[in-house]
């Protein structure tokens, strides 16, 4: 099991993160996670590459261990992610690969544009990266004031958040929504550790109402911070549902030449959990050049 660890973030408040053992022969690699879920959720992944990588794994701000950290006064969207992954890049004495999944994908990202010499390379899988149009239609609702009306932060905000037991919970998840095509493995991972003890019930460490209000604040435009990038860069999109269009992958692969961009068949979002084997391989083909 990975063992807990602390840093400090600019505004005072500690996030947790995750440590695999350790080896000074092996290069280190952070992985950050979807909004909503936690940094031990995708064990059934990181397990497997920590023989080649000291494993690191952040539960975001708001999430898992750290949901304590989740100040509303002092949240400025998603900007608040990138601060905290970078001041973890900070907190870290050597460079490292970062990894992610969904907004993990896209806080990896800002954080190698702002601290490139502590950034080996990335490896995004279904990042969420906007292009000009839906970047656009982000932007337009935001203005408005209208983001909390969005499917994803409203069905989040109606999100169930009391079980009775863990068991209760799996069975509640198994073969609905975005679980139905996940290994029992990893839905028995995300409830193991997505949610908290309390008297005689279980509780979502990550409220309802902090994931809704992650999902109004999605990023809608991270090519500024894409066109800082200068590591190698691997991006990994599903063919079903994706949150990087073929729109994006195109000015992705023009703005970075020298990115691999794949999209994998009979994968959705969930890419991570379909598909955990060309993940693994990706982060192995990347991590081995160096």
């Amino acid at each position: 099991m990975p063992r807990r660890s602390e840093f400090q973030a600019t505004d005072g408040q500690a996030i947790s993160f995750w440590r695999w053992p350790q080896s000074q022969s092996r290069p280190m690699l952070h992985w950050a996670h979807a909004t909503g879920f936690h940094g031990r959720l995708y064990q059934p992944l990181l397990d497997d590459i920590q023989a080649e990588c000291n494993v690191l794994a952040w539960d975001m701000r708001g999430h898992g261990f750290s949901a304590n950290a989740a100040e509303a006064s002092t949240f400025r969207g998603w900007e608040t992610y990138y601060q905290d992954l970078t001041t973890l890049l900070d907190h870290l004495d050597t460079p490292i690969w970062l990894a992610g999944h969904s907004i993990g994908g896209t806080a990896s990202i800002m954080a190698a544009a702002r601290r490139p010499e502590k950034v080996l390379g990335l490896i995004l899988a279904e990042p969420v990266i906007m292009d000009r149009k839906q970047g656009l239609e982000m932007w337009l609702v935001k203005r408005l004031r209208r983001s909390q009306r969005l499917a994803l932060a409203a069905g989040a905000a109606r999100r169930r958040a009391v079980f009775e037991s863990h068991e209760a919970a799996v069975n509640h998840y198994r073969g609905r929504g975005i679980f139905k095509t996940w290994p029992d493995t990893w839905l028995e991972a995300y409830v193991r550790f997505a949610f908290m003890d309390h008297e005689d019930h279980i509780r979502l460490a990550c409220s309802p109402e902090w994931e809704s209000t992650t999902f109004a604040q999605t990023e809608h435009n991270p090519w500024p911070g894409i066109r800082q990038l200068r590591c190698p860069v691997v991006a990994l999109s599903g063919d079903r549902g994706s949150t990087f269009s073929l729109a994006a992958r195109e000015r992705l692969q023009t703005l970075l030449p020298s990115a691999d961009v794949k999209v994998i068949e009979d994968t959705t979002h969930f890419l991570p959990m379909e598909k955990s084997d060309t993940v693994r391989a990706a982060i192995h083909r990347l991590v081995s050049q160096k």
